[in-house]
């Protein structure tokens, strides 16, 4: 396989869950959770090995020709590793002994051991950037989560006075020199981002980040399609997208500029890929690289990304395929 194919964005989510939260993203099953007695980091790589050429390395060399950073986070089993950081974005990407293909993605050992968080939490002490831009993201986050409930899978953080009713589904007014709360800033955050509104507009509304070619992302679809058709909810689709290469860029920013928005993201998940096919405006492709940019500002862990206010006022998030659909939506609409 060609190393212009094999890369895949791994979100930045995973990189702080890795630092923090490993046993919430194993039981949404995105990777294995490291058991419970941890090897030293210095047995787990080799932290001063040697770093190959970047500049021999075509993949790499063009991630920093279009302006990424690279930090080289060592080598386990002769696969030197690098944090990549570009718009606000992070990945990680490991090159094979032989180096002639590059691997994005956490590295876990035999027995589930997590490579990649001792590797970065190296960086963090010697690199003041790396530590602020992962404090910063997971602090959000973690503002949202700590703060409520569940809800079918959701984390909720209480948003004030902010009406129930579909009139109401913005936030409330907030007098100048008050601080909005976390979850409020994500509903601003997320209705200020590039989107599509799919459904009736004085319905409850549901803000959707997806990726077009994620599978949780269509199914959650399927999902929600006959309330939006019934006339009971309305959905706000912000595409991203999880490749480096620009196809599913593209399919993205095609959705931003739909005539019909339901009837081609339908169509689209239902198969016909087509519908959302050819050159997209240059202003919708920048649109859906900002809003690229929740994702590290909420340390958002995988899509679907679900933002909607539930019936109690509070602010809700389901992050990946709900596990509780009939939860949230009875959650939701009014």
């Amino acid at each position: 396989m060609s190393v212009s194919r094999v890369f895949k964005l791994f979100s930045a989510g995973f990189v702080l869950t890795a630092l923090a939260t490993a046993p919430a993203f194993a039981q949404q099953g995105l990777f294995l959770q490291s058991p419970t007695t941890q090897t030293p980091p210095a047995q787990l790589y080799t932290a001063n090995a040697k770093q190959p050429d970047v500049g021999s390395i075509p993949a790499l060399q063009n991630l920093v020709k279009n302006g990424a950073k690279l930090y080289y986070m060592g080598e386990r089993s002769e696969m030197p590793g690098w944090l990549i950081v570009k718009d606000g974005q992070i990945q990680m990407v490991y090159l094979s002994p032989d180096h002639r293909t590059v691997l994005i993605g956490g590295m876990f050992t035999t027995q589930g051991e997590n490579v990649t968080s001792p590797q970065i939490q190296g960086l963090m002490q010697s690199n003041a950037d790396i530590k602020q831009l992962f404090t910063s993201s997971a602090e959000q986050q973690r503002d949202i989560v700590q703060n409520g409930g569940a809800v079918g899978g959701a984390a909720s953080v209480p948003s004030g006075e902010a009406s129930n009713t579909a009139a109401g589904k913005t936030a409330a007014a907030v007098p100048a020199g008050v601080s909005l709360s976390p979850g409020e800033r994500l509903i601003q955050d997320m209705q200020a981002a590039a989107g599509v509104l799919v459904g009736h507009n004085d319905q409850a509304e549901l803000m959707m980040m997806v990726a077009p070619n994620c599978p949780n992302c269509k199914s959650t679809w399927k999902e929600l399609r006959e309330p939006v058709l019934q006339g009971k909810l309305q959905v706000r689709l912000v595409p991203v997208y999880n490749s480096l290469g620009d196809k599913e860029k593209n399919v993205a920013a095609q959705l931003l500029k739909a005539g019909k928005p339901f009837e081609v993201w339908d169509s689209y998940v239902s198969g016909d890929t087509k519908v959302l096919d050819g050159t997209p405006d240059p202003m919708a492709v920048r649109a859906v690289e900002t809003n690229l940019n929740l994702v590290s500002k909420w340390n958002i862990q995988g899509y679907p990304y679900l933002v909607y206010r539930g019936r109690d006022g509070r602010v809700k998030i389901v992050q990946g395929r709900p596990e509780r659909m009939a939860a949230v939506l009875l959650d939701l609409m009014r």
